[in-house]
């Protein structure tokens, strides 16, 4: 006796269905990334640092945890340097910290990886974001399936 099932579904106006997907990503890249997560990751106290506490450019001692804003100058690079492309199938928010220290060499890099003369720790703050298994469990990739539930929903 042969068992079967069959089961099918019928997309009615994939052109509104596509436009929700793209608001709800577009708006995440906003909202979510560039505002939300990254004033987390440069305005919070959540980089460990080995000893000692040192003195800061902005005349701050910063001790351990400590946040990775200093002058903010590599926090507005960031901001600043953000942008949205669209394309007819793809949509990319892009960034570009290139705050550059008193040499004219962009910094950014030493802060991430924590290499560099002043840098003794890594500060990754983009990883999340770029390293796919890290992306799995992070609170943006859920803030990302909240907004497409909830234009999808409507």
């Amino acid at each position: 006796m042969a068992f079967r099932l069959v089961a099918s579904a019928k997309i009615v106006n994939i052109q509104a269905v596509e436009a929700a997907l793209k608001e709800a990503f577009e708006e995440w890249l906003e909202q979510d990334v560039n505002d939300e997560y990254f004033d987390d990751q440069f305005l919070t106290d959540k980089w460990q640092y080995p000893p000692p506490s040192t003195e800061r450019k902005n005349g701050q001692i910063a001790g351990n945890p400590r946040d990775i804003y200093d002058t903010g100058e590599l926090w507005k690079s960031g901001r600043e340097s953000f942008t949205i492309s669209r394309g007819t199938t793809t949509i990319e928010g892009s960034w570009h910290w290139n705050a550059q220290n008193s040499s004219g060499e962009e910094y950014a890099w030493f802060v991430h990886e924590g290499q560099g003369p002043y840098s003794r720790a890594p500060r990754p703050w983009t990883d999340e974001l770029g390293v796919p298994y890290l992306f799995e469990a992070s609170e943006p990739k859920r803030d990302l399936e909240l907004r497409l539930h909830r234009r999808l929903s409507v």
